[in-house]
């Protein structure tokens, strides 16, 4: 997907923003988990039916984030293997509770979005490498949301809010 759409939405709270500010350029993947912890309990508070699970598909899954660090996205094998590990994902999920299931590949603050439909189509499209000719299946560019930035978080907040329509659309209640 390129571009980042324009909405309405806020910002990120500056506490959740500061998570992300302290950890150092250069950091891994680890380092990143507690910010985008806490990013995703703001949009997701604990007095609602959601749950931000590390890693679990026991549950109704409506979004799920991968996350690497900010070093890998100038590799595109380390890109082609978060978009592979994204898909393999994905093609796990059996029964979304909503029309559309959404995830994100984070390295660093950048992300790449990514949804399946009812039908399993997933987007963005696959791109099938060659073999007799050097094919990025994983471009830099599908990483083109930062959070840090305005258009980057009201994003991801318009994802969140489209993962809650969703759940409101299929009587699924989420207070």
């Amino acid at each position: 997907m390129v571009g980042c759409l324009r909405t309405t939405a806020m910002p990120l709270p500056a506490p959740v923003r500061r998570q992300f500010e302290i950890i150092p350029h250069e950091s891994s993947a680890d380092r990143f988990n507690g910010a985008y912890n806490k990013l995703f309990a703001s949009f997701f508070p604990v007095n609602t039916k959601f749950t931000v699970i590390p890693f679990t598909l026991d549950n109704k899954v409506v979004f799920m984030l991968g996350i690497m660090g900010p070093r890998d996205l100038s590799s595109a094998c380390r890109r082609e293997a978060a978009d592979r590990q994204m898909r393999d994902l994905l093609a796990d999920v059996v029964g979304c509770p909503i029309p559309t299931l959404y995830a994100a590949s984070a390295m660093g603050t950048k992300l790449c979005f990514y949804s399946k439909d009812r039908n399993g189509l997933v987007t963005p499209p696959f791109i099938c490498s060659d073999h007799n000719a050097r094919v990025d299946v994983a471009p830099k560019e599908r990483w083109d949301c930062d959070i840090l930035e305005d258009d980057g978080a009201q994003k991801l907040q318009a994802v969140v809010e489209k993962i809650k329509q969703g759940c409101a659309s299929e009587g699924l209640a989420i207070v």
